[in-house]
């Protein structure tokens, strides 16, 4: 065979090649956009949030979606605590790394000092004795009080601290094994940070310093977008939420699996049923807001663009990155007629492992269309290096396995539940 004979041969083999390879080359280049540094995690330091807003509407246009009205954007405002400065932290002078050995709390006011460490293990009833008794008799501005194994949530000592008014100018939580960070949509009333234990066990002094910056009316934009189907009386909605934390000082928070994804799973979607003329029509949303508590789609359901209650269906996607082990279906026990029929077509194509049943949870954007009587699913990969709301959520911690093969699935689906 000639060489040149060769290259016609393999350059015809290539045009029949599966359209799908190309989908997820398309994929991967949404997620490593989304986490790349200039949209500063997609939050709200140096208003990343908004440029990855931008990017995806300008991806909507590319995919030639239509638009409701004159935009795909559809803009409200939140208020916000950030912490966009420089951070510093040393304990017993030996200097941490924010994101790696501590977090400062999301809703922390500003913080800076030397502080004395004062070490209390919550798990053990003579410590709260004797911590209960120091609350009574109080605190001083450079005393860092130490709550090892404490929850920062639903948190009794905090209400007995806020009931005494007995502040320390520092309150430190400890963690064992993973540092997760949230947004804060109001302030504290106390400065504190999340460190391991390992880290401040047995110490005797922190020297740290942190600036908050509240934002009362930040901006944010969900991004909507839709294609017209064979019937238009009703529609199917997919929606996954494209924001995340942002910046904390230095650290970045990529992301990649949580949800720049999902957000990734809508692109390849629309870019498929712009190829594909869809039973109905198809309507595409990336919400902001999650990460701040649904507020993005709780915006949209109060002030819809469309009338949702023409939705026959809306899909939430989130964590996309791995589905080794299948994909658990939020609601399904709510609709179960639905969950069984999704069920019923893997059973059949055998595309993923395993489609788990789950029930009703306020976890992602699905809640209020749910709560509007609309039937609603949240689908969530099983899988992966578990990372979540870290440092470490990167591209690169994503192997896609079984990424196509959900998307069939949901392709599948859509056809028969347009019928």
């Amino acid at each position: 065979m000639s060489f040149r004979y060769f290259v016609i041969l393999l350059f015809f083999i290539l045009l029949r090649l599966p359209t799908y390879a190309q989908d997820m080359n398309y994929a991967k280049l949404i997620v490593n956009e989304l986490c790349a540094e200039k949209y500063k995690g997609r939050g709200y330091v140096d208003d990343g949030v908004n440029k990855a807003a931008s990017f995806l509407a300008n991806e909507f246009t590319n995919l030639k979606l239509k638009k409701f009205g004159n935009s795909y954007t559809q803009s409200y405002s939140f208020g916000v605590n950030t912490h966009p400065t420089p951070i510093h932290c040393k304990v017993d002078q030996k200097e941490l790394r924010v994101g790696h050995e501590f977090l400062v709390s999301a809703g922390a006011p500003s913080c800076k000092g030397n502080f004395k460490l004062l070490h209390f293990n919550t798990k053990d009833s003579l410590d709260l004795a004797l911590l209960s008794k120091k609350i009574k008799k109080g605190f001083t501005q450079q005393d860092a009080l130490v709550l090892h194994q404490s929850g920062r949530k639903n948190n009794k000592i905090i209400d007995s601290l806020q009931f005494y008014h007995q502040f320390p100018g520092l309150i430190i939580f400890t963690e064992e094994k993973k540092l997760t960070h949230t947004i804060a949509t109001d302030t504290d009333k106390y400065a504190s940070i999340v460190i391991f234990d390992s880290v401040i066990a047995g110490k005797e002094n922190i020297e740290i310093s942190f600036e908050n910056q509240w934002q009362s009316a930040l901006e944010n934009k969900n991004i909507i977008g839709y294609i017209k189907g064979k019937r238009t009386d009703s529609c199917i909605v997919f929606s996954a939420h494209y924001d995340h934390l942002g910046m904390q000082g230095d650290a970045m928070f990529p992301g990649a699996s949580d949800n720049a994804s999902g957000t990734s799973m809508i692109c390849y979607l629309a870019a498929y049923f712009s190829k594909h003329k869809p039973p109905c029509n198809m309507v595409f949303i990336l919400f902001s807001g999650e990460e701040a508590g649904l507020l993005g789609s709780q915006h949209f359901t109060k002030q819809p663009i469309f009338d949702i209650f023409k939705i026959k269906m809306l899909i939430n996607i989130d964590i996309m990155g791995n589905a080794e082990n299948g994909i658990t279906v939020v609601n399904g026990e709510i609709f179960k007629e639905k969950f069984e029929s999704l069920k019923s077509l893997n059973t059949v194509k055998k595309y993923i492992p395993d489609v788990k049943i789950r029930g009703k949870a306020k976890n992602s954007d699905h809640y209020y269309f749910s709560e509007k009587g609309i039937p609603s699913f949240f689908i969530y990969s099983m899988g992966g290096t578990g990372f979540y709301h870290d440092v470490f959520d990167k591209p690169a911690t994503l192997t896609y396995t079984h990424y196509e093969n959900v998307a069939k699935l949901l392709i599948d689906y859509v056809y028969k539940i347009c019928l």
